[in-house]
């Protein structure tokens, strides 16, 4: 039985989390200005969440390694929340990409793969739309992580915004043939799309769906230096590789186990020596760019190795268990 005290409480956090969503759905509001927001809606989750987030479990314990790549303990997912404009702009992202779906007679149906312990895109979304205007199909492949955010969900009441909780993996995930997707959700990548199973989610989820609206709608690689001061951008040699909704119809008869990608020449002068530049489109205006998250740092080409200016690297997209871009010098 819920206590007087317990309704008191969740009717105070719907109102502090429908508070901070009007914010971060707001896309008048620079990303830069939604930091105070994106901390107040990772403390409420963290506040109400059943995972333990005090240290004493590892965070790696619960990692699961796929065919298709490592998919993050639910610890490590909850920790995404805590990068700021990482979180607002997948949240403003993902708000606007649900106005731009909307149809009327119909809510939107989303579906948001790797929804992790928070189910932290869409939470916010649940008190910023009726289920009447979105509903959400939850995808994740720890059971885990899925009971914790079917619990936080149904602490604050929005379970009515649900579809489904659905325990599997998105890169093999076969979606009902009755089932209609207008929005395809997941932010299950590491830095330079390595790792981790973004692609084969990205290619699996709409190839099955290729109406949806992608987010993040384009994700790519390119190859560069840093600047030699703190503070000074980095330098682009060339685009290695992208995904988006094209790409990914361009692939559909490709079965291989690498994807294309880019020839490119090394400038005669390398600076710093090159690095892996990840720019991540996530809707219409909305981009995360050099060092605005984890996920945008520069990093160096695997092996770290010295190259001799002027060279030329052919790069390769792998698939598999431990998918990510391999180069070779040609």
């Amino acid at each position: 039985m819920t206590t007087i005290s317990e309704a008191v409480s969740s009717s105070e956090s719907q109102a502090e989390l429908a508070r901070i969503a009007r914010a971060l759905a707001d896309p008048a509001r620079s990303l830069i200005s939604l930091i105070g927001e994106t901390g107040q809606l990772r403390a409420l989750v963290e506040r109400h969440t059943r995972l333990c987030m005090d240290g004493s479990v590892h965070m790696s314990v619960g990692t699961s390694f796929l065919p298709s790549g490592k998919a993050i303990s639910p610890i490590q997912a909850a920790l995404c929340a805590r990068e700021p404009l990482r979180t607002a702009a997948f949240i403003q992202g993902l708000a606007q990409a649900i106005r731009h779906a909307a149809v009327p007679g119909r809510p939107v149906s989303v579906l948001y793969a790797g929804c992790g312990p928070f189910a932290l895109l869409a939470l916010p979304l649940m008190a910023v739309f009726t289920p009447q205007q979105v509903r959400f199909t939850l995808l994740e492949v720890h059971q885990d992580a899925l009971d914790d955010a079917r619990a936080l969900i149904d602490e604050l009441d929005y379970g009515a915004h649900v579809a489904g909780f659905v325990c599997a993996d998105a890169a093999t995930w076969r979606i009902a043939p009755e089932m209609q997707v207008d929005v395809i959700v997941s932010e299950t990548m590491n830095t330079a799309l390595g790792k981790e199973p973004q692609v084969s989610i990205m290619r699996n989820l709409l190839s099955q769906a290729p109406q949806a609206t992608l987010v993040p709608s384009a994700i790519a690689v390119h190859l560069g230096t840093v600047g030699r001061r703190g503070g000074e951008p980095c330098t682009d040699w060339g685009r290695i590789f992208e995904i988006d909704a094209a790409a990914i119809m361009d692939w559909q008869t490709l079965h291989g186990p690498s994807l294309p990608a880019a020839t490119i020449r090394l400038p005669e002068v390398l600076g710093e020596g090159p690095r892996l530049l990840t720019r991540i489109r996530v809707y219409d205006g909305i981009a995360l760019l050099d060092y605005e998250s984890s996920l945008n740092l520069p990093l160096h080409l695997p092996g770290k190795p010295q190259l001799p200016g002027g060279a030329t690297l052919a790069f390769s997209y792998q698939l598999g268990p431990a998918p990510g871009l391999a180069w070779e010098v040609v």
